[in-house]
């Protein structure tokens, strides 16, 4: 024991294991590179724009078109809204008080005059008493009828008589001109309105306008009462009796004020003529004047009533009710709530992120990548805010985007942005749980579904399930919360179902756009892309038809191996039809398209002969660009080979260096491909099917045993040599992958049976 006090030496010093980092810390350090202040930003960005597209300062309005509210809703705030009947009624109270609008035309006043005047001319300066004077004379008597007394012709031509006396007085027919027309000129101005226009008056106004035409032109406000023919012609009857009185000096002259009066009432004219198009204009006037009447609703009064489906005019008292509550709203709320909602952007958009850094961190190593996920996915939260409170038809949006990730990224990656969109759209647009619950069914049925699209049939599929399950959710989850069992709440249902039907169908038209821009596959491209007819297979088959039955051997070998361990087995079959055409630049230097005795590497330096092999590696990359084959398709081409070794030529250097002291040391990197080493496991599978289907056939007897332990050693060779660090592969699935691949390739060098020679005749 050691002494007390002292501990004991130990012999070896423990060395101190450093564990990897944890998630948390990862996320922290992948963030917190300098080359990620970039993306940060546009992730603010993304966040401020979100809150501008939403309005997120104020809460949005919760109620939707069909809800029937359980109980009575009263306003937060007292608010008004326009009274569409009280304006209607003052309106039309307005339009029926309007002026109607009258043309004065005062000659025809003037010529009446004129024509009185010209009579009283003839009278005056005629001889005798003959016809025609005593035909004018009678102008100014009323006919004999029922209740007038035959005139007496002795008493007519002596006030005739009469009538010649006082005119043969100096000055006389000048006065009586002047008096006459100082007793009309009142009328004149203010118009005189005939019967049969006072028919075609419009409204009940007391007054109407009158327009004077002319030099003097003017527009004046008379009361119906001062231009009617018949108030008129009292007046003027006045008017004349006394303008005439002053022309009598002592003589009786009511004989000739009565004849004037009766020949003036006999011929006055009307001068008003209605204007209708002035009278229209002035009606509309009237009505434009009219203000707005408002409806108040103070907090006391219900706005809506309990167990009644939300219409047309429910919804809108409700929306002014929401806009009268967020205009009261002050700048310190506005600010809490803003920072709530920018607040649950930066945390889903957090959650979007942990997610990236641990199982897909290639989306945050390439900007353009990042973008391709940020931007689509900040429109789908804005358009289902936009479509939810239009339509109730953010489902339509979110299904796409659930389905676009699926297909680019990967299912569970699609159903936790989905979760995240479903519930930013939720918070911002005011849906009920209802609606979250509806879209994140439909989307979570759409995305699992999304396992193989191997025809464009498939995406309509999914659709039509999503559909089925968009239904009976929001039926079955309206009823749960409340919402009675009507035809409206069916219809609504039925309408979130034909959404989710329509975004499989929008998502089969938008499918090649979405390949084109994320540079994905999907299955049917891949076997459009693998038909044997494709061009550069018709002249790799042409050219080098030994790599080209290399490749189709490949392929097969490589997809059954794919599919052992779960990987796109389709997309390695295709990746391997063209994986070798850069060997059809220059097909005579490669063996499988050699013969026995023709090989052009004889009499070449090992070192050139190594850069015309590995030349088909980038010939073969620019000629599947000038063919503009997809960047999964070139991925393949660049990566089958990584950074291995050439190592017969390699070996033949050193053999050189070996025999001859004075070469120079091989340098190893320039026998090696210029990589990437494989990036994903297909290419890590289609690397292993390469290599092991060309050696085997080296060997002489291809027995189960020997292609073994072919595969065996060529597979190791490689994982010891780090060609599989960057994939992702596993040793279970490395096993996986040497198992089928001796599977296949033994059926393939299957043993046959010999037939007995014929025997010579």
């Amino acid at each position: 024991m050691a002494p007390p006090g002292k501990t004991r030496k130990r012999g070896k010093r423990i060395q101190s294991l450093e564990l990897p980092p944890g998630t948390f810390r990862r996320f922290v350090s992948e963030l917190s590179h300098p080359d990620k202040l970039l993306y940060l930003a546009c992730a603010l960005f993304a966040a401020v724009a979100l809150w501008l597209l939403t309005g997120a300062w104020n809460p949005p309005m919760q109620y939707r078109l069909g809800y029937v509210p359980p109980a009575e809703i009263h306003p937060r705030v007292q608010f008004s809204v326009d009274d569409d009947q009280a304006t209607v009624k003052m309106q039309r109270d307005a339009e029926n008080e309007a002026m109607s609008v009258y043309t004065n035309e005062p000659a025809r006043l003037e010529q009446m005059r004129t024509r009185l005047q010209t009579i009283i001319n003839q009278l005056t300066q005629a001889k005798q008493f003959d016809a025609e004077v005593e035909r004018l004379w009678n102008e100014f008597f009323p006919i004999a009828d029922e209740t007038v007394a035959p005139p007496n012709p002795m008493e007519r031509e002596e006030q005739f008589t009469r009538l010649k006396t006082l005119f043969q007085r100096e000055g006389m027919l000048n006065a009586f001109q002047q008096r006459v027309e100082a007793a009309l000129k009142p009328f004149a101005s203010r118009g005189i309105m005939a019967p049969d226009q006072l028919e075609q008056k419009q409204g009940q106004a007391a007054s109407i306008i009158v327009v004077t035409a002319g030099p003097n032109s003017n527009q004046q406000i008379i009361s119906l009462n001062d231009v009617l023919r018949a108030q008129v012609l009292e007046k003027i009857r006045k008017s004349l009796q006394l303008e005439l009185e002053e022309l009598s000096k002592g003589e009786d002259l009511r004989f000739l004020v009565e004849a004037v009066t009766f020949w003036v009432e006999k011929n006055l004219p009307g001068t008003l003529t209605f204007d209708r198009q002035a009278t229209i204009l002035e009606r509309e006037k009237a009505v434009a004047a009219v203000e707005t009447q408002q409806r108040i609703y103070s907090t006391k009064e219900p706005v809506v009533q309990g167990g009644v489906p939300l219409q047309g005019r429910e919804l809108f008292l409700l929306r002014r009710e929401h806009e009268a509550y967020c205009d009261q709203r002050s700048f310190l709320s506005k600010t809490i709530y803003s920072l709530a909602i920018l607040g649950m952007y930066y945390a889903l958009g957090t959650l979007c992120a942990i997610y990236l850094v641990v199982k897909c961190p290639r989306i945050l190593r390439d900007l353009n990548e990042y973008l391709l996920f940020l931007v689509p996915t900040c429109a789908a939260i804005a358009l289902g805010y936009w479509f939810d409170d239009r339509w109730q038809a953010e489902v339509l949006v979110v299904m796409i985007l659930a389905m676009t990730i699926s297909i680019v990224y990967q299912q569970e990656f699609a159903l936790l942005v989905t979760a995240c969109v479903s519930l930013a759209i939720v918070l911002t647009s005011g849906s009920s749980l209802v609606g979250f619950v509806t879209v994140a069914a439909s989307c979570s049925a759409a995305t699992l579904s999304m396992t193989r699209i191997r025809s464009r049939n498939k995406l309509l599929f999914v659709g039509i399930w999503a559909g089925v399950v968009a239904f009976t959710t929001n039926y079955g989850v309206s009823i749960v919360a409340g919402q009675p069992a009507t035809l409206a709440l069916l219809e609504a249902a039925a309408w979130q179902g034909a959404y989710a039907v329509g975004a499989g169908i929008l998502m089969t038209v938008l499918l090649p756009f979405v390949e084109k821009a994320y540079g994905i596959l999907t299955d049917i491209s891949l076997l459009e892309l693998g038909d044997a007819a494709h061009p550069l297979l018709q002249k790799l088959a042409q050219r080098a038809p030994g790599t080209y039955n290399h490749s189709i051997t490949v392929a097969s070998i490589a997809e059954a191996a794919a599919d052992s361990i779960r990987a796109n087995g389709l997309l390695v079959r295709v990746g391997a039809y063209f994986h070798d055409i850069g060997k059809m630049l220059k097909p005579e230097y490669f063996v499988e398209n050699q013969t026995a005795s023709d090989n052009r590497h004889d009499g070449l330096n090992p070192a050139i002969s190594t850069l015309v092999i590995i030349a088909h590696v980038k010939d073969g990359a620019d000629l599947a660009r000038q063919n503009r084959l997809p960047r999964a398709i070139i991925d393949f081409i660049e990566q089958h080979h990584g950074t291995t070794l050439v190592e017969y030529f390699y070996r033949v250097a050193s053999a050189k260096v070996e025999a001859n002291p004075d070469e120079r040391e091989v340098d190893e990197t320039i026998y090696r491909y210029p990589g990437p080493k494989p990036q994903t496991k297909e290419a890590a599978v289609l690397m292993i099917c390469d290599a092991v289907e060309s050696a085997c056939r080296t060997l002489v007897e291809p027995t189960s045993a020997r292609i073994e332990a072919l595969v065996e050693e060529l597979s190791m060779k490689r994982l010891l040599d780090g060609q599989f660090d960057e994939c992702g592969l596993t040793l279970q699935e490395l096993r996986q992958i040497q198992n089928s691949v001796t599977k296949s390739l033994t059926a393939v060098y299957h043993g046959r049976v010999k037939y007995p020679s014929s025997q010579p005749a």
